[in-house]
This record gives C-alpha cells, sequence and structure tokens, in this order.
C-alpha cells in the first residue's frame, strides 16, 4: 500500500516538475548515486557498489538520449564529450573498487548542475 503511494507521489512529482527542477533533480541524484557507491566500496558490498553505478549510468544515458545536437551542436557536443567522461570514470570506478573515481564523476555533475541552474536564472 505505502509502496504504491511513494510510486504515485514521486509520478505526480516528476510530472508537476519544470524540466529545469527535473535536470536538477537527476544531477542531484547522481550524486547520491555516487556517495551510495562510495559507502559500498568502503563497506566491501559489491552488488550495493554495482547497483548505485548503474543507476548513475542510467542517468547519464538518459542525459545524453536528451541531447538535441540540431538545435545546439556545439553545446551537445561539449555536453556528450563530458558524459562520456562521467561514465569513463564510472565504469572505472566500477572496475577498480576506486572511490576517487566517483568524487571525479560526480564533480562535473555538480559544476554541470551549477551551470544550468545559472543559465536558468540568467534567462528568467
Amino acid at each position: 500500500m505505502y509502496a504504491r503511494a511513494a510510486k504515485a507521489y514521486k509520478q505526480v512529482d516528476l510530472e508537476s516538475s519544470s524540466k529545469v527542477q527535473i535536470l536538477d533533480k537527476l544531477y542531484l541524484r547522481f550524486v547520491r548515486d555516487c556517495d551510495d557507491a562510495k559507502v559500498a566500496i568502503a563497506e566491501g558490498k559489491v552488488a550495493a557498489k554495482s547497483g548505485a553505478i548503474n543507476h548513475g549510468n542510467q542517468i547519464i544515458m538518459e542525459l545524453v538520449a536528451a541531447l538535441d545536437h540540431a538545435l545546439a551542436p556545439d553545446l551537445c557536443g561539449n555536453l556528450a564529450a563530458l558524459y562520456d567522461y562521467v561514465l569513463d570514470r564510472l565504469s572505472q570506478a566500477n572496475i577498480h573498487n576506486d572511490a576517487a573515481l566517483l568524487d571525479q564523476a560526480s564533480a562535473v555533475m555538480l559544476q554541470l548542475r551549477e551551470a544550468f541552474l545559472e543559465a536558468n536564472r540568467a534567462n528568467s
């Protein structure tokens, strides 16, 4: 019962959010996934680490799929390159159990988050 209510709440929250809010939530969730993976590495929990990194990968793949190269080819090309870098950091962190690589991935995503929020403030 509670699971259905939570799922319904999440759906309403997503449907009522602006594109900027959704992007912000994705960036913050990515950082949380990296933090969860770092804890799992420290605790030796392989399945939890892999699950968190996999979820982070899914977020990045959604962001890549949302790029509109026809609308802004240079910007999208730059973002795609940064997302590729982040995917590589996640992959290497997963293979080598290296939390520092997760910090690198999070740092890129936090910088992108701030840039998007700043651009949104400037355009408001």
